[in-house]
């Protein structure tokens, strides 16, 4: 009863003298651990993908979630920690997203067509999931050394699963095909970065007219 007295002798005081009570921050709603782990990494690639994961600790990323600091405190440890797991998920989407955009070797397509079909099918992948991938890229340019090693490996094995479509073609005639997958990774990337940086200047459509190059890569050119 003495609680309820004081907070409306408070509430009178406050509209008499034009002074309002501090609004009391919102609790969390309440989650399963599963689902808060989410959120919370959700937070954090929105932190990577828009200011740069320099920028992620346990503050960003509750504020970024609408979240108090003890909500994340009870799911990981510290900024390592979220970025650790952050990875961990990202990796895992992104690859599902890049195999995904392989296209079927059906019989009778030219293999500098297939390599232009992936080129084109990525770009619309990078725009439909722009802060994961904004995010991986980040990542690949701004992490520590553990970090860098996985994420060559990751690299490595993307322009791996190149390499295996130009060499498994029927009709693969690739000189190199090891440096000609890494080439073609390695404009995939820089395209993407273009794309998610500067899509005023460099539209998804505008690098899709440029696939020639791509075909060339591999010894060929797009059909007409």
């Amino acid at each position: 009863m003495a609680g309820r007295v004081k907070t409306v002798i408070d509430d009178v005081t406050a509209e008499a003298t034009g002074r309002r009570r501090p609004a009391k921050r919102p609790y969390a709603a309440r989650m399963t651990p599963a689902d808060r782990r989410e959120q919370l990494l959700d937070a954090v690639l929105r932190v990577i993908a828009t200011r740069g994961v320099g920028k992620v600790s346990i503050d960003a990323v509750a504020k970024e979630a609408g979240v108090t600091r003890p909500v994340v405190y009870k799911l990981f440890d510290d900024s390592n920690a979220l970025l650790r797991a952050s990875l961990v998920r990202e990796e895992r989407r992104a690859t599902e997203q890049y195999l995904a955009a392989f296209p079927s070797a059906a019989a009778g397509r030219a293999l500098p067509e297939l390599v232009a079909e992936l080129y084109a099918g990525l770009l619309l992948t990078f725009e439909r999931s722009p802060d994961l991938w904004r995010a991986v890229f980040e990542l690949s340019d701004s992490t520590t050394t553990v970090f860098r090693a996985r994420l060559e490996r990751g690299r490595a094995a993307a322009a791996g699963r190149i390499e295996r479509m130009l060499t498994e073609h029927p009709d693969a005639d690739v000189e190199d095909p090891s440096l000609a997958a890494r080439m073609v990774f390695a404009v995939i990337v820089e395209s993407g970065r273009l794309l998610l940086a500067e899509d005023d200047r460099y539209p998804r459509e505008r690098l899709i007219a440029s696939a020639d190059r791509i075909a060339a890569l591999v010894g060929g050119t797009t059909p007409a």
